[in-house]
């Protein structure tokens, strides 16, 4: 018995990919509650709903904000008592970009404070300029090609990027307008490099001495006519900053008296996806607006995050944000939700070639992805995006629930369904955005919306049960691995295994899962019946009696094989006559289906032993 102990200790480490030392926390995990900011930019029926059982997190720069906020959420219902008021000074609404993500592990709890800097655009998908007239086509600063006559923002009256002898007033409004001396920095951030002697450095728009070899400055330099270039999202022209957001995660931490982790990179967070156990999702304009390669990102990454597999994505939209939240949903750690545009979409080939990129990627428990696709029909959106499509994986994964963007068109509750088919059990709700702050196809309910985590939380990785992964229906091993965060000395007071038969139509049975190693605990189902839908879930409760589910609500779903491998003589028990039957049909050189348990299409003592150790494995 002690050998066979061993054996199964082997056995279920090799099974088993533990979790990391320290990881950033992924969306569906145990939360405190959700950031939002005042004045509002979500629908007040949203903030009812985030207060009914979690805390809002609601930023605010002064008393007479929160006396604001407070008036109107107690006018609207929401429950004041799960209310927060942390004060800061915030530029914008879009608390999952310059918000905090959460660096958790055995020794470690810190909110993460990423540089943030506004919503630089970059192309994508293949896409080209349109051919550039004779004389047009200039370079900047570090070799970037532009087509001077074509500039960015020409709804805002710009005839040129550059004023030069072959710039005129191509929009007939009685002036000439470029982007130098307009009181923008044109340093890269915008997506081209002025800052050097050929453009006069940007005629000081970026600071400094104004060096004008060309004339390009004149009386007029660094006044910008009412100019409102926005990158990538449109926000008021005034005197204030997204240097104001970038300072929102170290007041929220100091308030909650919670340690702080400086990472010396844009993070935006809504170009951030995190399966939670060491893989990072991104387009490639993340590391494009940090000016790094790949590696240089990746390295900073790993070094302060412990990011091991870190992926970056080319753009798939021809112009825009590139967030990748508005492309695509992990919804647990091997589930993805994937956009599909309108075949008439000329972003069509790349959003395929987008979510193909998944199809090639292996989970962190070494298997492909479960990936269901999510249609997103055209809409009216923001005049700077461009073919705008619904977001529907613009939403908020929150314990128990899934927020969804609604546009009041018929597809939308064909997006709620395929919530529902991708995280059985889970509550998806449908809100549409408010009057005055739409959800747009670059901006919508995730944007504006960040989750706040649990530094106590119990976690459980699990390996879901998947069909095709089956040999057998009479020994099916689950293995799962708990920390409890808040009290790492610690025992739990159980984890249990909980299963049923069909849809819904039964009571869960119970099943104590037993500690084998360190974290790790293991158990069985009981011999399943043939061609069965199963639903189950993992449940951990520690000392203090406070209990977690794996998932965090609903349930795993697989079927049962329509047969039995190793039970030869099928009479729906494996045991010692089906170990004779195959050593007969080694013996005399025979086949049968049912004794090839390695699928290998050869009846030898491999099958054997494989059916001795099912055996020994299921009474143990």
């Amino acid at each position: 018995m002690k050998i066979k102990n061993i054996l199964l200790i082997i056995l279920f480490s090799l099974a088993i990919n533990q979790i990391p030392s320290k990881r950033v926390v992924a969306e569906w995990e145990e939360a405190l509650g959700t950031m939002i900011r005042w004045p509002l930019g979500i629908p007040l029926d949203l903030v009812v709903e985030l207060a009914v059982d979690d805390i809002v997190y609601v930023l605010v720069e002064n008393g007479n904000q929160e006396i604001q906020a407070r008036n109107t959420f107690t006018n609207g219902g929401v429950n004041i008592n799960n209310v927060l008021f942390i004060y800061t000074e915030t530029y914008s609404h879009w608390t999952r970009d310059h918000g905090p993500q959460f660096l958790i592990g055995d020794e470690d709890w810190k909110v993460i404070n990423q540089q943030f800097n506004g919503y630089p655009v970059e192309s994508g998908c293949e896409f080209e300029q349109i051919e550039c007239d004779e004389g047009m086509l200039l370079v900047d600063c570090v070799g970037a090609q532009f087509c001077n006559n074509q500039p960015l923002y020409p709804e805002e009256g710009y005839d040129c990027y550059v004023d030069n002898e072959l710039c005129q007033d191509f929009n007939g409004d009685g002036q000439v307008l470029d982007w130098i001396g307009d009181g923008y920095c044109d340093n890269g951030d915008w997506g081209l490099n002025f800052m050097c002697d050929e453009y006069s450095w940007d005629c000081a728009d970026c600071g400094g001495d104004i060096i004008d070899e060309n004339n390009y400055c004149n009386d007029n330099f660094n006044i910008s006519y009412g100019i409102e270039r926005t990158q990538g999202r449109p926000h008021e022209r005034d005197t204030r900053n997204w240097s104001e957001d970038d300072d929102t995660n170290i007041d929220f931490a100091n308030q909650l008296n919670w340690d702080i982790l400086d990472i010396p990179i844009y993070w935006t967070g809504g170009n951030f996806m995190t399966d939670g156990y060491g893989m990072g999702f991104s387009t490639e304009l993340m590391v494009n607006e940090n000016n790094l390669n790949e590696n240089e990102f990746k390295d900073i990454v790993y070094e302060y995050l412990n990011m091991e597999n870190y992926y970056i994505f080319d753009n798939p939209n021809e112009e825009s944000i590139q967030h990748i939240d508005c492309l695509a949903k992990l919804v647990n750690p091997e589930t993805i939700i994937i956009k599909q545009v309108p075949e008439s979409s000329p972003e069509y080939e790349c959003m395929e070639e987008f979510a193909d990129s998944f199809y090639q990627l292996n989970t962190f428990y070494d298997r492909p992805f479960n990936i269901y696709r999510l249609y997103c029909p055209e809409i009216n959106a923001g005049w700077w995006e461009t073919n705008p499509v619904a977001a529907y994986t613009n939403s908020l994964i929150l314990n128990d629930k899934v927020l969804v963007p609604q546009y009041g068109i018929p597809e939308d509750s064909s997006a709620l369904e395929v919530y529902q088919e991708a995280m059985p059990g889970y509550e998806v709700v449908g809100f549409e955005g408010a009057l005055n702050n739409p959800w747009y196809a670059e901006d919508a309910l995730h944007c504006r919306t960040m989750g706040i985590f649990d530094p106590d939380m119990v976690h459980i990785s699990h390996k879901s049960i998947r069909t095709n992964e089956l040999s057998n229906n009479a020994f099916i091993n689950v293995e799962a691995e708990v920390v409890n965060y808040g009290s790492l000395n610690s025992n739990l007071e159980s984890v249990i295994l909980n299963w049923r038969y069909g849809n819904g139509g039964n009571e869960f049975e119970e099943i104590e899962l037993t500690i084998d190693f360190e974290n790790i605990y293991v158990g069985s189902f009981p011999a399943l019946t043939s061609n069965s839908l199963i639903e189950y879930f993992i449940t951990a409760t520690n000392e203090g009696g406070y209990t977690v589910s794996h998932p965090n609500a609903g349930w795993h779903i697989f079927n049962t094989l329509d047969f039995d491998l190793g039970d030869v003589n099928q009479d729906s028990e494996i045991n010692i006559q089906d170990i004779i039957l195959i050593i007969n049909l080694v013996l005399n050189g025979g086949y049968n289906d049912l004794a090839d348990l390695n699928l290998d299409n050869v009846i030898d003592i491999l099958d054997v032993v494989q059916l001795v150790n099912a055996i020994l494995l299921n009474r143990l």
